[in-house]
């Protein structure tokens, strides 16, 4: 074991737990038996809490000093000696304390939501494996450990999207988020094969460009980041976040907020000295169809987690635009904002749903309690969730005095100075950005508005209980994490206490402001108008086209390597074993007949000559006589011919 600086042994203890207890929450779980099963409730979230207690003593420890590193060795290979160990700097963390504290909240809120549950063991067991597998990424301090963390999220997120196994669309999505999240990491895994062969190292403090930025580093890098496309949800993999939605709705809180989908956007930034200008313009044309197709596809749903799941997709774009256009500082800015917010957002959709589903069940009513057009009116009989709604929906809409208006600021101030005086294509993307940010506004307005305004619809006969306050804290908390003070002491500049470095302009704050404003009354004016339409609720067909280029190519393909496999290749396999079987038994018999026979009659031959010239002195006086007569008798016929 290596460290490269001294702490004190109470904040190594803290990294230690810090890290430690999620995994012990989920070897806990697992071993209280089912008799039992009501106390993990109480051990699952209390072991989260000393967790994010030791991170924020980590964080605020470390932040703004020295980093920390520690590593053990972990195997040789070709002689390479490999380490796993542990790299906390500011950013790594941020991201701890964010992860700890989100997941802390989440595992509170699910002891009211999932009260009751048949498998609550088996649900925080895979929710602590799921926030272990997160700090992997987080603190790894190679690329190859990154990776293992990388895989152990996509598989406790399996588990989690299909945990009511009973649904048969919760183990469809949960089987389609599988299977794209590898796609796309067959592809980084590719980028690890080139690094290897080319650095000789995975470590992170070892990943720059060289002088000469080659070729290789383009591939690696783009090959790395179709493990982001795939991990954060980025087109054309990006239609497995939206069907995520079918499992518990902490479940979908604690994806689609600072876990799992942010961990694309992570990775970039940790490996950000690898992408070369090629690559990351390939980046941000990626990141703002995605952003875009998000945005539009928010604006024609009705059901208010999907609404959510393409507002994460959406944002997620923007922060993978940020990146592309170099400003990986901003990227990480929304990362953080967004953690808190959508977090919020979620788990105040949960509330609703669970409120709703207990009135339903006292009344005996049936309807779709996702589906906002049955809502309306709820601002009164759930004023908790309302203000809570309205605080992290303001801070997604990017309205001023909250988080999500400064880093968004942030990133169209890094966009512009981006695409530089003289117009060029990144315009378009500039352009593409504050249409986002537009479409943000229309959509977080219309959900509300439908969900809390107006005249109730189906559930006006309803009796509504406001949800438990083990429900109502973890909101309160994240909404209160929505407003500007969680980023900068001034609610219009976002170069303060968090990022001091980063470049600010006064003239894009006053006119996001002013599009802010136009958004607001667009969205208020075009309130009882719909924008559903086929294109938008279908996300642009692009699952369509993914299950088509599945079908027609994914299926075809194969049936065509297998067909060509056994008609012609093993055909000409075969042909060319009986050729060579024809060959051997032509050479064999030519090789008895006229090799053989050549050699062998050659030897009878000189047998016959040697039987007749031993006849000459073979001491019998009757073939000397016989073979003088003989030669008399030749030469004779030789001298009268």
């Amino acid at each position: 074991m290596q460290s490269n600086i001294t702490y004190s042994t109470f904040f190594e203890i803290c990294l230690l737990l810090s890290v430690a207890l999620p995994l012990a929450s989920f070897i806990v779980s697992f071993a209280i038996s089912e008799k039992y099963s009501w106390a993990v409730s109480i051990t699952a979230p209390l072991l989260l809490l000393v967790s994010a207690l030791s991170s924020s003593v980590v964080f605020f420890s470390l932040h703004d000093d020295q980093p920390f590193s520690i590593a053990w060795n972990w195997f040789v290979i070709s002689g390479h000696p490999l380490t796993a160990g542990l790299l906390l700097n500011n950013l790594s963390a941020t991201m701890l304390l964010v992860v700890t504290f989100i997941s802390f909240l989440i595992h509170f809120y699910s002891i009211g939501y999932m009260a009751g549950d048949s498998s609550i063991r088996k649900y925080f067991a895979m929710l602590g494996l799921f926030t272990f597998s997160m700090l992997m990424i987080v603190l790894a301090d190679n690329l190859l450990l990154l990776f293992v963390g990388w895989e152990l999220v996509g598989f406790s997120s399996y588990m989690l999207i299909g945990h009511w196994k009973e649904k048969p669309a919760a183990a469809r999505a949960a089987k389609k988020a599988f299977i794209l999240n590898r796609i796309g990491d067959a592809g980084f895994l590719v980028g690890l094969m080139l690094l290897w062969t080319h650095q000789g190292s995975f470590a992170l403090n070892q990943i720059g460009l060289t002088d000469a930025m080659a070729a290789w580093q383009t591939a690696a890098s783009l090959c790395i980041f179709c493990g982001v496309v795939g991990k954060s949800a980025q087109f054309p993999l990006l239609t497995w976040l939206p069907d995520a939605m079918e499992g518990p709705t902490p479940v979908s809180a604690l994806i689609h907020a600072a876990t799992m989908v942010a961990a694309g956007v992570y990775l970039v930034i940790r490996t950000f000295a690898l992408f070369t200008p090629i690559a990351l313009d390939v980046v941000a044309v990626v990141g703002i169809i995605t952003a875009l197709i998000g945005a539009f596809a928010a604006l024609g749903q009705y059901d208010i987690k999907k609404i959510l799941a393409y507002s994460t997709i959406s944002q997620l774009g923007l922060m993978v635009t940020a990146l592309g256009a170099g400003a990986s500082d901003a990227a990480f800015l929304h990362l953080f904002t967004h953690a808190f917010f959508k977090a919020c957002l979620f788990l105040a959709a949960g509330a609703v749903i669970h409120a709703l589903h207990h009135a339903q069940l006292q009344a005996h009513a049936h309807f779709d309690v996702q589906d906002v057009r049955n809502l309306g009116g709820l601002r009164k009989k759930l004023p908790v969730v309302f203000i809570v709604f309205i605080l992290s929906g303001s801070s997604l809409a990017g309205l001023p005095f909250f988080s999500g208006f400064l880093s968004k600021d942030a990133i169209l101030t890094a966009l512009i100075s981006w695409a530089g005086a003289d117009f060029s294509w990144q315009w378009l993307v500039v352009g593409g950005a504050f249409t986002v940010t537009f479409l943000t506004v229309l959509y977080t307005f219309k959900m509300i508005w439908y969900i809390f305004f107006g005249s109730e619809k189906k559930t006006s006969e309803l009796s509504i209980s406001a949800p438990p306050a083990v429900m109502q804290v973890p909101l309160f908390t994240l909404a209160l994490a929505s407003l500007w003070i969680m980023v900068s002491w001034n609610p219009f500049v976002h170069t303060r206490w968090m990022n001091p470095a980063m470049e600010h302009s006064w003239s894009v704050t006053l006119f996001s402001i002013v599009w802010v404003i136009m958004a607001l009354a667009t969205a208020y004016f075009s309130r009882e108008k719909s924008f559903y339409a086929d294109v938008l609720f279908n996300a642009f067909y692009v699952d369509r086209l993914t299950d088509w280029m599945t079908k027609k190519i994914g299926l075809k393909v194969p049936a065509i390597t297998i067909t060509l496999d056994k008609k012609w290749i093993d055909g000409f396999i075969h042909a060319t074993a009986y050729v060579q079987v024809l060959i051997a038994h032509v050479t064999g018999w030519i090789d008895r007949a006229f090799v053989d026979g050549t050699v062998n009659g050659m030897a009878s031959f000189v047998r016959g000559v040697g039987s007749v010239t031993r006849t000459f002195q073979n001491g019998k006086i009757q073939l000397y006589i016989f073979w003088s007569i003989f030669t008399i008798i030749i030469f004779l016929i030789w001298t009268l011919l």
